[in-house]
């Protein structure tokens, strides 16, 4: 979970509205391109 905020505030323009690192209930992380 800390290296996918990490990953969050260096990459989303706003990391408390994540776009292109989503969470997927249950199973893990997708990106979304």
């Amino acid at each position: 979970d800390v290296h996918v905020r990490w990953l969050r505030l260096k990459i989303e323009k706003n990391p408390a509205q994540p776009t292109l690192l989503g969470t997927v209930r249950g199973v893990g992380y997708r990106i979304n391109l």
